[in-house]
Formats: C-alpha cells, structure tokens, sequence
C-alpha cells in the first residue's frame, strides 16, 4: 500500500515541481528516489538499471531523429525559409486563419510519416513567423502543435504508420487500416473541435491583452518589412526540403523495414538539399552545430522523464496497479479505456499504456466476441487520452523547444489533447454501438 501511495505521490511531486519550472532533470531524479524508497527498491540499483535503462533506450533510439530534427529547423531558421513559407502562407491565406494553417500542416507533416519529434522542431520558427504576425501567444504554441499528431495521426486516423496503431495489428491480426468509418468520423470531429477551441482560445486571448512575445532566442523577421523580405529565398526554394523530406520518406518506406530508418534517411535527405538551395545564406558550421546542441538539449530533458517512467515500472507497487485495474469488473470496451488511460497517465507514455494492457490482457479482449478491427480501433483511440500528462515526452519537448512554462501552456494542452480525444473515443463507442465501424 505505500509503495502504491508512494506512486501518486511521486506524480504529485513531479507535476508540482514542473509547474514551478524546476529543471526536467532534477524532477525525474527526485521523483524517482520518492518511489524507491516507497518502495523498497534498492537505490542503486533502481538508478543504475531501471532508471539508465529507460533513458538510454530513448536516448539512443531518438537521437538521430532529435538531432536531425533540430539540425533542419535550425537551417531552415537561419536561411530564412522558415519566414518565406510563412510569408506565402500569410499572404495566401490571410493571418486570420493561423490556427488553421498549423493544424493542416501538422496533419499533413505527421500523416505522412514524420514524427512530432521533427515536426516540433520543424515548425517551430514556422510558427513563430505566423504568431508574430497574427499577434498569437506563445503559450499556445505546444498544445497547437500536438492537436493533430498527438490525436488524430498517432491513433485515430486508419493508415497512418504510427507505433500506437501497429501494435494492436500483433494482438488482433488486424492492419492499420481497421475500423475505417471509426477512425475517419472521430478524426474529422477532433480536428473541427480543436480548431474551434483554439479559435476561442486565440479570441480570449486578444480580449485579456496577451500579445505575442518573442524568447531571448527567438530570431524573427518581421512580416511587413519589404527590405527583410527581399532577401528572403523564393516560395519555391523554401517550400523545395520540407518536399523533398516528405516525398522521400513515403520512398525509403518502400524499401527498408524500419519506418525509423526511412524518416532518418528522408531527413537526411532533406537537410543536403537544404544546404545545398541555402550555401550561400547561412554558415554551414554554426547551422549544425547549433542545431546538434539544440536536438541534444531537448533529448536529454526528454530522455530523464523516461528514466522517471522506467523507474515506475519497474516498482512492485506498479504491477499492483496494474494487476488492479485489469481485475476490474468491467465491460471488456470500458475496461481498456479505464485501464489504458490510467496506465498511461502513471507511465506519461501511449505506447507503454497499450502495450501493457494488451500484453496482459489481449486474448481476454479477442475471446470476448468483438469484431477485432473495433478491438483495435478502441483501444489505440484510449492511448490518446492521458498520455499527454506534463510529464509526457511530447508535451516536454514542445515547452522545451519553445522555451516555455508548463504553468501557461498545459492548460491548453490538457484540453486538446486530453479532453477531445476522450469525447472523440465516446463517439467512437457510440458508432460501434449503432454497427459502423
């Protein structure tokens, strides 16, 4: 029972000390020790193998991805591409549809394959371009950028190439395309939904005078300046890596196994040919290396929340939990939802939540007569719910990236990427229920 109280207390600590804006590592780090010693575990031992375990792990999976992705940003922010894309946009669209422009982007970045590790990285000198302009704070900044891939193209949408929807395939036999009319309808509904919350979230901002501010880092062209925007690279030219990145992903993944290893390759790619369109326009040495510092930077904040998460695991009170909430007398479709989301708030991951259930308790699911495509469909829509929790890897990077506090900008995120998937996956139950899936 201590060690259970010791879990809550330990994700009572670590939100509350995120919020007050202490260093990511020192949070994991404190967080940890609370839960060993609640419960029992030896302290080197929980540091040095459960602890270093789960932060290598990411670490060394993500590095690539992370440092490639703050490489491109950075070369895409120092060449000033960055602020032509924006520059067409606004011109294209107007400055009042923004929040609109983000959400397509996301959604047409993140369902082509690329992940919001590099998205983040990727659109954030974009958007700071669009937000100067539109006068947008830049506490919005994360929960707008993980609208739509940390919802809709992580497990909502069938057919996208995201872990959260391969991983009930293994389970059920199913494809990623399962349960079509499901994913489709609560995709469109949580896409109309975010996009109508942050419109009144932009709305409420204006009327309480929140204006945008940029960072201490923030490099950003102003918009209207002719003579600024006379050196900046032609549409084509900017528009021509961010192309190349997500044609070239959609190739590789033709070719290798890994769809990893296909991003990698495309962002590699990507970054050649941006070197190679902008040679004369930035410092090739300084662009690297900045980027290097700034992918490494934000892997490592990331890289401790998962030595937190594994150190969680590993605790005996954990399983506890677990074997608790699996033992719930429960329909088997409220049970994955109740099960998965609490999992998944405790761990600050989706896909060690729906991992976890489905190991333990997939073939209860299949013997319990649902069609298995709804199977799947259900339980990768619960993942998207309370895995966005402030210690999550994605909400992390994003305030990392923007170099923002977590005290202004969560409460946007819990709403889009907490509370609409929640309602969306109701819905999902309701059209299970009335036969379409």
């Amino acid at each position: 029972m201590l060690g259970v109280i010791g879990i809550i207390v330990a994700l009572a600590l670590l939100i509350y000390l995120i919020f007050k804006g202490w260093h990511m590592g020192i949070v994991a780090v404190l967080s940890s020790l609370l839960i060993m010693l609640t419960s029992g575990m030896d302290i080197w031992s929980g540091f040095s193998e459960s602890f270093a375990t789960s932060f290598k792990n990411f670490a060394g999976t993500w590095f690539l991805m992370f440092t490639l992705g703050s490489i491109f940003g950075k070369i895409m922010e120092e060449s000033g591409a960055s602020v032509a894309i924006a520059n067409t946009i606004v011109r294209a669209v107007g400055k009042k549809r923004v929040i609109l422009i983000v959400l397509l982007t996301t959604l047409v970045l993140s369902y082509g394959g690329i992940g919001v590790f590099i998205i983040a990285f990727t659109m954030y000198p974009i958007c700071m371009a669009l937000f100067k302009e539109a006068d947008l704070p830049k506490s919005i900044f994360p929960g707008l950028l993980l609208a739509v891939p940390a919802t809709i193209t992580m497990s909502f949408a069938p057919g996208v190439p995201a872990v959260q929807n391969m991983i009930p395939t293994e389970t059920f036999g199913t494809t990623i395309y399962a349960a079509p009319v499901i994913g489709i309808v609560t995709s469109v509904v949580i896409f109309i939904l975010d996009y109508l919350f942050y419109t009144w979230v932009a709305k409420r901002c204006a009327a309480k005078g929140e204006h945008f501010v940029a960072g201490p880092n923030d490099k950003i062209v102003d918009l209207n300046d002719a003579e600024a925007m006379k050196n900046l690279p032609s549409p084509l030219l900017a528009f021509t890596p961010i192309i190349v990145l997500i044609v070239s992903i959609f190739v590789f993944m033709q070719f290798v196994a890994a769809s990893n290893f296909a991003v990698v390759l495309g962002m590699t790619l990507a970054i050649v040919v941006a070197l190679v369109l902008y040679r004369g326009r930035l410092q090739m040495r300084d662009s690297l290396g900045g980027g290097m510092t700034s992918g490494l930077n934000a892997l490592m904040v990331t890289s401790m929340i998962m030595g937190f998460g594994g150190v969680v695991q590993a605790s005996p009170a954990f399983q506890t939990c677990v074997d608790w909430l699996l033992s719930l007398n429960m329909s088997p479709i409220l049970m994955s939802f109740v099960s998965i989301n609490v999992i998944c708030a405790i761990t600050g991951s989706s896909s060690g939540g729906l991992n976890i259930f489905l190991d333990s308790l997939g073939g209860y699911m299949l013997s319990s007569g649902i069609n298995p495509a709804i199977l799947h469909r259900l339980t990768c829509m619960a993942s998207a719910g309370l895995d966005a929790m402030p210690h999550a890897s994605g909400v992390v990077l994003a305030n990392s990236v923007a170099k923002t506090e977590m005290k202004n900008t969560y409460k946007y995120t819990f709403v889009s990427q907490c509370m609409i998937p929640m309602l969306a996956y109701a819905l999902g139950v309701v059209l299970y229920l009335v036969g379409l899936c």
